[in-house]
């Protein structure tokens, strides 16, 4: 009988044992760094884990500013959420911008909580700011577009870099992220189609047709290249920002950003542009000038209201019918001018 209750005495004192020590392995990080890169691990997307690394990086910052130093998530208080979100409206930040990361935040301590670092999520009870209704992004009209596409000085290797950049924005619609990610193996022949297969928002993968004017497009472009001593290989990126040598990493988002801003202020058009404004101007351009329908254009844009199943079933079967070859501004130009 005595052993049996030092057995168990001796089990339970093993299983506390362990516990202490799962605890204090927990403990020992003492970067919120660590707990970081493991909140990451959940995401495929590069892209979506820098936008966290950043977002969370501004509200460390934040109380590193004020001496508050953060090794656990257990650390983090309610009053800490509040500050950072007044400090962010102080600083006269869009309503959205501020959810953003806000809501990045949260989504770090829920995490937390399934990996029982912590009970409960303090910051459930801070609320957000509303987010004011944006106006619409602005779009190009046909003439703007053919100007913009006519800009670019063919004879540089950055003005025909430039040229590849929004041709592939205005007839494929792509994001910002799409095209500068886009490497050469994502250029695939599908039977009678070249195909460029994208993974958009969320890990979605969509397959956009190049119509004639994007196919020449690249063709020129990489002919340009490789008459230049730069050969691409299956994993180098289409856009390469110089000669002297290929890019090891995706040009910087912001450059495509300034390409469109650039060009659209050469030319006078006085508006407030970006490279959504490129995805916004082929989408009501298919919709409302050469009268696509609705669930083709959804399908050619990627569009989350349609799975990845679903669009994808649809474009194996339909490739012929893709909006992509709908996209013609300078027909369209010249039948209404």
């Amino acid at each position: 009988m005595s052993k049996k209750k030092d057995s168990s005495a001796l089990t339970l004192h093993v299983n506390q044992d362990l516990a202490r020590k799962f605890q204090e392995a927990a403990q020992k990080k003492s970067d919120i760094r660590d707990f970081i890169n493991e909140f990451l691990v959940q995401f495929l997307s590069e892209d979506t884990k820098t936008a966290y690394i950043k977002d969370l990086q501004f509200f460390f910052d934040f109380l590193r500013s004020g001496n508050v130093q953060v090794s656990h998530p257990n650390e983090i208080k309610s009053y800490h959420f509040q500050l950072y979100r007044d400090h962010l409206m102080e600083r006269g930040l869009a309503s959205a911008t501020i959810n953003r990361r806000l809501v990045c935040i949260r989504s770090f301590m829920k995490w937390a909580i399934a990996a029982r670092l912590i009970e409960f999520n303090p910051l459930d009870t801070v609320k957000l700011p509303k987010v004011q209704t944006e106006s619409p992004t602005v779009a190009f009209d046909d003439e703007e577009v053919v100007q913009m596409l006519n800009a670019p000085d063919l004879s540089t290797h950055k003005g025909k870099t430039h040229r590849l950049v929004m041709v592939m924005l205005f007839h494929l619609g792509l994001r910002r992220s799409e095209l500068t990610n886009l490497k050469m193996h994502q250029i695939v022949h599908d039977r009678t189609h070249w195909v460029l297969r994208i993974q958009g928002k969320g890990d979605k993968l969509r397959l956009i047709p190049m119509n004639e004017t994007v196919y020449e497009e690249v063709k020129i472009y990489v002919a340009h290249l490789n008459d230049n001593g730069v050969q691409l290989g299956p994993e180098d990126y289409l856009l390469q920002t110089e000669l002297k040598h290929k890019n090891e990493k995706p040009m910087d988002g912001s450059t495509i950003f300034r390409v469109i801003e650039r060009y659209a202020k050469q030319l006078g058009i006085n508006k407030s542009v970006s490279p959504h404004s490129c995805r916004a101007t082929v989408i009501s351009h298919l919709l409302d000038t050469r009268h696509a329908a609705i669930r083709d254009v959804a399908t050619f844009a990627g569009h989350s209201n349609i799975t990845t199943t679903e669009r994808y079933d649809k474009r194996r079967k339909n490739l012929d019918k893709s909006a992509a070859y709908q996209v013609d501004y300078e027909a369209d130009l010249k039948k209404n001018g």
